[in-house]
């Protein structure tokens, strides 16, 4: 049986690296992506090489009629993985409501609008996963702003609940929260420095910077099987930067 799975913000960093990660034989990926789509189409060829079908499917995360549409075309969705995510690094002294309110639009509402359309079919056919991408600023309260890290802390709030009302229907929802991960939108951010933090590796208890490909083994068992019983949870993937 064909597997469809939607990944946002899969055209580089962690949501390029899950979906390349969950490629296989039987299943079709498609590769949500805003802006322009050649890194997407990369992705894609990499995920049709590893025996899987790939399509690259585009919406403004933003704008909810835009999110509903997206999962409208995607059909019968069997895995979901809420990645994509607006940064946000507004200090509180000068936040302001419309860059609170653009953050939580793509970083909870999108996701939820995503896992009600996806999740009622699952429910309907007694199985299904749901991955949402949160974020280790939700244990450390940064270093990014009040509105990342709040809506990070919602995200982990609508996992639980979705984890509550759907596990009588064999529907699993559960939380990735990586660590200090080195992205290439991290890099950018930095000047175009690949430099390594010794503050990050000194509070970690493995001695390295983490990046994307470390995040795809817990997300591959989450969406497994053999991961029925487990819902609800928050998987910390940081290398011992903090702990449960």
């Amino acid at each position: 049986m064909n597997q469809r799975i939607l990944v946002t913000g899969a055209r580089r960093g962690i949501g390029a690296a899950l979906a390349v990660g969950l490629a296989a034989p039987g299943r079709t990926l498609l590769l949500h992506h805003l802006g322009a789509g050649a890194e997407a189409e990369g992705v894609a060829r990499q995920c049709r090489e590893l025996g899987a079908e790939a399509e690259v499917v585009q919406a403004d995360l933003a704008d909810g009629a835009a999110v509903q549409a997206l999962a409208a075309s995607a059909g019968d969705v069997d895995i979901l993985v809420n990645n994509a995510a607006r940064p946000s690094n507004v200090d509180i002294g000068v936040l302001t409501l419309p860059e609170w309110q653009e953050t939580f639009a793509v970083n909870v509402t999108a996701p939820m609008l995503l896992a009600q359309a996806l999740g009622a079919g699952m429910a309907a056919r007694g199985w299904g996963r749901i991955v949402n991408v949160t974020s280790v600023t939700v244990r450390l309260g940064g270093p990014s702003g009040p509105s990342y890290v709040s809506s990070k802390a919602a995200l982990i709030g609508l996992t639980r609940s979705l984890a509550t009302v759907w596990g009588p229907s064999g529907v699993t929802v559960n939380a990735l929260s990586p660590g200090a991960i080195r992205t290439q939108g991290e890099i950018e951010l930095a000047g175009g420095r690949d430099e390594t933090d010794p503050a990050i590796l000194a509070g970690q208890a493995v001695p390295r910077r983490l990046v994307p490909d470390d995040l795809v083994e817990t997300v591959r068992f989450l969406v497994s099987p053999g991961a029925s019983a487990m819902t609800g949870q928050v998987l910390e993937v940081g290398g011992g930067l903090v702990y449960r």
